[in-house]
């Protein structure tokens, strides 16, 4: 099941968009938990307090939290979420692109364009769900949510799950035995000691790889033409950036 946050102070503008949401949902016969919001602080106290959303309907001109200044918060505890911004200012476009929302919709053309939005979000978010990598070692077993893992190196006899809480899970096995178990159209050899799940990956600087998170990884020159294809294939087939 996929979750959904809607949050605008306006509650007419958090109506209408909630019904989007059901009749995106009634159309793609997807089963969605919705739920609106007037306070920026209250959804994000929310989130704090351990809710989980897959995708955010965000007003950006909001008293409180502004919706990009939300979206910073949320981030640091759903690095994955998947953020709309739904606005009546286009002025704010280019400054809400660093914020790397999926979609930005002004509200003059919310008829036309957020139902498409929702539904490619919603796409994208049910593809995700209930992909696993199952780790295992002799004390421990655990299923870590795909899209949690961040990247993956190998150290001596270990290779180390990294993920986007910030921790790790370590496990006694070869990259290559790693690589085998993951849905290799969704990660990339960096080189031979690194994996990187490409839904993690924000951009490239240079000979740098930065991911969602922060991370920055060195890209080898002789790896780094094929990095940037396999990254823009993917941003276009994965995440529907055409």
């Amino acid at each position: 099941m996929v979750r959904i946050a809607i949050c605008d102070d306006d509650e007419k503008e958090t109506g209408m968009a909630e019904e989007v949401v059901k009749e995106c949902c009634r159309r793609e016969q997807k089963i969605c938990e919705c739920r609106a919001y007037s306070s920026s602080k209250a959804l994000l106290y929310e989130v704090e307090e351990g809710e989980y959303f897959d995708i955010l309907l965000l007003d950006i001109e909001m008293p409180e939290l502004d919706g990009m200044a939300l979206t910073g918060e949320i981030k640091r505890y759903l690095p994955d979420a998947l953020v709309i911004f739904v606005t009546s200012y286009e002025k704010y476009v280019f400054k809400a692109f660093e914020m790397q929302p999926f979609r930005f919709v002004p509200k003059k053309c919310r008829e036309e364009m957020l139902p498409a939005a929702v539904t490619e979000a919603m796409r994208l978010a049910f593809d995700r769900d209930g992909k696993y990598y199952v780790a295992e070692n002799q004390r421990m077993l655990e299923k870590i949510p795909l899209r949690s893992i961040t990247y993956i190196w190998h150290q001596e006899k270990y290779a180390y799950i990294e993920k986007t809480n910030g921790e790790h899970t370590k496990v006694r096995r070869t990259l290559r035995q790693v690589y085998k178990g993951l849905p290799q159209e969704d990660f990339i050899w960096m080189d031979r000691r690194c994996i990187v799940n490409l839904s993690q990956i924000a951009r490239i600087d240079g000979e740098e790889l930065i991911l969602t998170d922060g991370t920055r990884l060195n890209v080898s020159r002789d790896r780094l033409t094929e990095l940037k294809n396999r990254v823009r294939e993917y941003w276009m087939e994965k995440e529907g950036l055409r």
